[in-house]
């Protein structure tokens, strides 16, 4: 083999070798200890779209694999909370278990909110929390011109498309909705930019467009929007894996057809 045969067979190798790494998904896991509690935090990351997706509740494990997923084919950061104890996360002070939603963490007013519906509403409970909340806040380091997309399961006809119409539980919350009556009313989008509600309904897709001034629950699409971020709320019926998939599908060629989104390639 001639030597510069020799030296292109290795600047081969090194190049695809390069491109196998930056393939890959990496995965660093976080601990944190709420009293007695502990709460993980894996971030996982591959080089592509500049983007963050984050599942807030444990039990919400059909959303985390439809993430995994868009991030091994787009890439991006898949932000995911693990502790064991369902959908709500729990403070333990001396053995004694205190409930909080973490998407009703992301104020004060609604942090508290969570804590007395659960009946755990004590200064110190509240006080470890607030601290939680703000490590995943800095984790998380949304900030003007992000793209966040939350991914979530529901339970079949407990959470729909059809509670974010006017009189129903999430109807103040919400300035506009689309229903498409062939589509599973739990599979449904919810976002805060009116071109982007009106190109998934165009999609045929069950959207909601967030009210403006809507009540302070305490929620991660209120926080980012007060942070200039784009925010989605991509949510699915547990076990609709095929079906949450095509939606961050379809949601990413309209982000991309309509210029919000930053790749790599």
């Amino acid at each position: 083999m001639r030597p510069s045969d020799l030296g292109c067979l290795v600047w081969l190798v090194c190049f695809a070798l390069r491109a196998g790494f930056a393939q890959s998904v990496t995965k660093a896991t976080h601990t944190f200890f709420l009293g007695e509690e502990k709460v993980w935090v894996d971030i996982y990351e591959r080089a592509g779209a500049d983007i963050t997706l984050l599942n807030l509740h444990d039990n919400e494990n059909t959303a985390v694999e439809a993430a995994l997923a868009f991030i091994e084919k787009h890439g991006g950061r898949l932000i995911e909370l693990r502790h064991g104890r369902g959908r709500e996360i729990v403070v333990r002070l001396d053995g004694i278990m205190h409930r909080f939603d973490p998407n009703r963490m992301f104020s004060d007013v609604g942090l508290r909110a969570s804590l007395e519906y659960f009946h755990n509403n004590t200064d110190e409970v509240f006080a470890i929390a607030a601290a939680f909340r703000d490590t995943i806040a800095d984790l998380l380091g949304a900030k003007n011109g992000m793209v966040i997309i939350a991914v979530h399961n529901n339970t079949p006809y407990k959470m729909t498309i059809n509670d974010f119409r006017p009189g129903e539980w999430y109807g103040e919350d919400t300035r506009e909705v689309s229903i498409n009556p062939q589509r599973d009313p739990d599979n449904f989008f919810v976002v805060t930019q009116d071109d982007l509600f009106a190109a998934l309904s165009l999609s045929g897709h069950n959207v909601a467009l967030r009210a403006q001034n809507p009540p302070d629950r305490g929620m991660l699409i209120d926080y980012c929007e007060r942070l200039g971020v784009l925010y989605v709320t991509v949510e699915a019926e547990h076990g609709k894996l095929v079906e949450q998939e095509e939606m961050l599908e379809t949601l990413w060629k309209i982000l991309r057809e309509q210029g919000k989104m930053i790749t790599d390639d």
